[in-house]
């Protein structure tokens, strides 16, 4: 199947939808929809049996045709959940060194597809294990400021940051574009905000 990939200008955004190794040890697949809440939104994650939800705290928030994507405060946020390929290992109780491993399949996976079929010439690429609670995350960033877009546009992200993590049979993706006038650290800890309100 081929993969899906949007780019949301004027900002390069690179959405990776669930097509990373299909066949999973679970049949169990989630929608994705956004909600409102008092907040801001919570996007909610829906499977036959179970879910998962993270909250948006923003006191703007600008949804788009798709639920995976939203603007909080001007800031491009994104949500994907990426089906875990197919193996012996039992998913509910998956150890830290299996996690990791998987993790980082996946990561290099997104990598490679960057670079080779997006031709974008990342640089300064750097990962970090995080545990939050319970959940190990692997945050990964990188420096996207030498992306040449295929359409003229007002700005460019300087930096992408993401934060993976394995949910069910799932691996879920967050992720935001640092846009030229916002800050690295910023960003980060916008992101570790989503980690940390991830519930099941």
């Amino acid at each position: 199947m081929k993969r899906i990939i949007s780019l949301l200008v004027p900002f390069l955004l690179v959405l990776s939808m669930p097509v990373f190794c299909q066949s999973g040890i679970s049949d169990e697949e989630f929608n994705v929809t956004l909600a409102k809440t008092a907040n801001g939104a919570q996007w909610i994650f829906k499977g036959k049996a179970h879910s998962f939800s993270v909250d948006i705290i923003a006191k703007k928030i600008v949804p788009t045709e798709s639920a995976n994507y939203l603007t909080a405060d001007n800031r491009v946020l994104q949500a994907s959940v990426i089906p875990m390929p197919k193996s012996n290992w039992n998913l509910s109780k998956l150890s830290p060194a299996q996690q990791k491993e998987a993790l980082s399949r996946y990561v290099d996976y997104e990598l490679d597809y960057f670079k080779n079929d997006l031709h974008i010439n990342y640089k300064d690429l750097n990962k970090e294990w995080i545990m939050v609670g319970p959940k190990l995350w692997l945050v990964w960033t990188f420096n996207s400021s030498d992306f040449i877009s295929p359409e003229p546009v007002k700005d460019k992200p300087k930096f992408q940051i993401y934060a993976s993590t394995i949910c069910y049979n799932q691996v879920l993706d967050l992720n935001t574009p640092v846009m030229s006038d916002q800050s690295l650290d910023e960003s980060k800890k916008i992101i570790s905000r989503l980690m940390a309100s991830l519930r099941f």
